[in-house]
């Protein structure tokens, strides 16, 4: 992590108010954007979000789990994945530990065709980090993966 620099409380303030005004600026354009390739894909925002939420899990969730991850009850995680089940984006297989429940699976093909509509924006954002050096880029690292932690918090 890079050594902090003192800064007078005024530029502290200053710098603290701007960089919360591009972390909301950020956040609200990703939500937007994901609305448009939600409407692309003709599916629901949320469930394109929980979509997201399995393939960042590592592609294997029990609904419940699924469910805390987005913030839905159990009757609204299992109304997404009936949605995301009938427009080929995930299978129920039967769970090998508890055969009362089941683990959700996104299926391949479908996934591709979601990945490939993200590839423009990740090549976008693969020549914006080639700006900053390591030590910088290990900075912004810190920064979201503290956030995300903390996200709930």
């Amino acid at each position: 992590m890079l050594k902090k620099k003192p800064a007078s409380s005024a530029d502290a303030a200053a710098l603290f108010e701007s960089l919360g005004l591009e972390v909301r600026r950020f956040i609200a354009g990703a939500i937007l954007f994901n609305y448009k390739i939600a409407e692309q894909l003709d599916m629901n925002a949320s469930d394109l979000q929980c979509l997201h939420m399995l393939l960042l899990n590592g592609s294997a969730m029990k609904p419940g789990e699924l469910g805390r991850s987005c913030g839905l009850s159990s009757g609204g995680v299992t109304v997404v994945l009936d949605r995301l089940e009938k427009a080929g984006y995930i299978r129920r297989d039967a769970n090998p530990d508890d055969r009362r429940s089941v683990i959700v699976r996104p299926e391949p093909g479908p996934v591709r065709k979601l990945e490939a509509i993200y590839r423009s924006k990740g090549e976008g954002l693969a020549r914006l980090m080639a700006r900053y050096q390591a030590r910088e880029l290990q900075l912004i690292l810190d920064f979201f993966r503290t956030a995300n932690a903390n996200i709930d918090a």
